[in-house]
């Protein structure tokens, strides 16, 4: 918009193509908000580990935390950060619109802040490291389970 149309234009031009958003693209990226209020970050690819202990401690860590979720991945996904979310009342937001990827490099989950904190690194595997996957018992045969061979202790 030029500085010499008027307010009436103003006003006219936002009705037709909608009000101007600052940073677009970063908001898009970071799931609706901005990054100098973000705590913390699981992209799409990071969610074939486990972060939902992380996830936890860190949206009860204060009050002031907001989630935003990516609505276009499937729900068995994020199910169980939603859970976790719900449970300890943490408001969240599950952004849906075409302009919210599902790329490896997308990201999921964004945590967020109300105002602006500016937090140096948001990356959670760059900040934590992800809880192991537990392993399978091992096929013991039935005598063995019966009697309990094998155990220690």
């Amino acid at each position: 918009m030029s500085e010499h149309q008027s307010a009436l234009e103003q006003h006219l031009e936002h009705g037709l193509s909608g009000t101007p958003t600052l940073k677009a693209a970063e908001q898009h990226h970071y799931l609706g908000t901005f990054r100098e209020r973000v705590w913390l970050t699981i992209s799409v690819a990071q969610l074939t580990d486990d972060w939902a202990s992380v996830f936890e401690r860190v949206i009860t860590a204060s009050a002031e935390r907001v989630v935003f979720f990516n609505g276009n991945l499937p729900d068995e996904v994020l199910r169980p950060y939603l859970r976790l979310a719900a449970q300890h009342q943490i408001n969240f937001t599950i952004k849906t619109g075409p302009e919210f990827t599902t790329t490896a490099d997308s990201l999921a989950i964004v945590i967020a802040a109300k105002t602006a904190i500016n937090e140096p690194v948001v990356d959670i595997a760059q900040r934590f490291t992800p809880t192991p996957a537990t392993p399978a018992p091992a096929n013991q045969p039935w005598w063995q389970r019966l009697f309990h061979f094998g155990k220690e202790g």
